[in-house]
This record gives C-alpha cells, structure tokens and sequence, in this order.
C-alpha cells in the first residue's frame, strides 16, 4: 500500500455517499468525486474536484465505493482496476454480498490493489461532522491506514474480522432495523384502528425503547408524507428495504440459520412503503 494517503476518491453522491463525501472534503486530502448523474457533484463545486468519469480517480490513494448494488460495486471496480496504482486501496461501503467483495477483491489483488468491505450505518441525524458507524472487513495493517479517512465520517469503527465479514454484520443488521420498521408501521396502524392517538404510542414506545430510531424516521414519513420529492426520496427506501431483505434472506440461507423473518417480508416492505408514499 501508499506509505501516505494524499489523493482521495469518492463514487456515489446519494443519501450516505454524499454525506461521507461532505466530511472527506473537510480534510487536507485532494479530493475528487464522481457520480453517474451530474447534479449530485454540483454541491462539491470548489470544494472537490468533479470527475468525468469513474477513470478519472485512477490516481487516489484511496477511493471509497457508496453504490446500490453488487452489480453496481461491480462496474466500479471493474472501471478502476486498469487505472489504480499498485498499492492504492478500494473501500466498498454499499451493502452487498460477502461472497462479491471476496470476488472483487482477488481481482483487485491480482492487479496489486487493496479491497476491504467497509458498510456504515448512521448514528446520527446531522447535517454536519461524523454520523456512521463503518465495519470493516480485512487485514488491520490496512485499517489502520486508512483511519484518517474513516474518521472524516465515522463516529465509530471497528475491524470485525476477515475480508466479507462486515458485509455480513451489516446485512443481519439490516434485517433488524426493517423488522422494526416493518414493525413499527404495523403497530401503529393497528393502534390507530383501536381509537389509540399515535402520539400517545410515540411517547410510550419512545420512553420504554422500544421504538427505535429507523422505526421513528419512517413513522415521521407516515404521518407527514409531505411533497413529492420528499416522497420520491422516501420510494428509494422502498427498493432498498427489499434489496436489504433479500440479502439477510440469502445469508441466513447459506450459512445454514434461515430468517423466516427475512423470507417473508422481502416483497412485503417495498409494497408498505411505497402504499405510504401514495398516500
């Protein structure tokens, strides 16, 4: 790996990407970002450079990957490969299949780059300073190197273990948080049809912990759906609550502790949440 990480590189601008991206350009690297549509760079004018292309951040140190999807993490890498430096490093931090980032990352080693899986989940609801905690998969050498990085964004980090094994942190976390969601919107329609004023429930299942804070940012959304760009937003949740489902589904399966939870609420939490933003 670089003895020193000077030039930085950052793909997708969405929700989280572009929230990571905000706090990496605080800091002294040579920051420069892409994204496939061009209005989600335009924030970064003067503050990072804007690339043309994936290519363009064959030069960086270090590139952080905040995409959907396995097919998508995968276009990416397959972008920078022949561009990146021996030595350089790939942080993927989309939630996708452990068994792709070991892929990934065999042929990222084969051309002398480093991969690790490094998804996030966010603790804090802020429009400034760190707000995720990232799980890391693989060597500690190479967490240590890129914990400035980490910092910019991260309230937290931890190195869980071997390379694909955040992923699968991430992805049993995942199936709690929309279990409680799922949960959550359920309850309260349920509470509602009994007479039961919901912020009456809010304040109990706020008090006694058992509304967490996913459940309470969707249960905001059911209340208050709002425009339609605010809705548009929240329809995004609806293909990524089903992705992320799916995933825990697939995983329970291939380690042998099938989620009847996960089987059965996949197709279920896309069809919720997009009923709600029809509302």
């Amino acid at each position: 790996m670089a003895n020193t990480i000077e030039k930085v590189g950052f793909i997708g601008l969405g929700s989280m990407g572009g929230d990571q991206a905000r706090e990496l350009a605080k800091l002294d690297y040579d920051l420069t970002v892409y994204d496939a549509f061009p209005a989600a760079m335009e924030k970064f004018e003067g503050k990072a450079a804007l690339a043309s292309s994936i290519a363009d951040l064959g030069a960086c140190d270090v590139v952080g990957i905040c995409v959907q999807n396995d097919e998508q993490v995968t276009a990416c890498v397959d972008e920078l490969l022949p561009v990146m430096d021996s030595g350089s490093v790939i942080l993927v931090h989309s939630t996708i299949r452990p068994e792709k980032i070991k892929e990934l990352a065999d042929r990222a080693s084969a051309k002398g780059v480093e991969m690790m899986d490094a998804p996030v989940t966010r603790t804090k609801v802020t429009d400034d300073g760190p707000f995720v905690f990232c799980m890391l998969g693989g060597r500690e050498d190479l967490y240590n190197h890129v914990q400035k990085y980490l910092n910019a964004f991260s309230t937290d980090t931890m190195l869980v273990g071997a390379l694909g094994s955040a992923l699968a942190l991430k992805i049993c976390n995942n199936l709690m948080s929309w279990g409680s969601i799922l949960m959550a919107m359920e309850v309260f329609d349920m509470a509602e049809a009994a007479g039961v004023p919901a912020e009456k429930l809010m304040q109990v299942m706020s008090t006694n912990g058992n509304l967490t804070l996913p459940a309470k940012g969707f249960l905001g959304f059911r209340a208050d759906p709002g425009d339609q760009q605010r809705r548009d937003t929240m329809a995004v949740q609806a293909g990524i609550g089903e992705k992320d489902l799916s995933l825990a589904n697939e995983l329970g399966t291939k380690v042998g502790k099938p989620s009847k939870i996960a089987a059965s609420t996949s197709q279920y939490v896309k069809e919720a949440i997009l009923e709600m933003c029809r509302r």
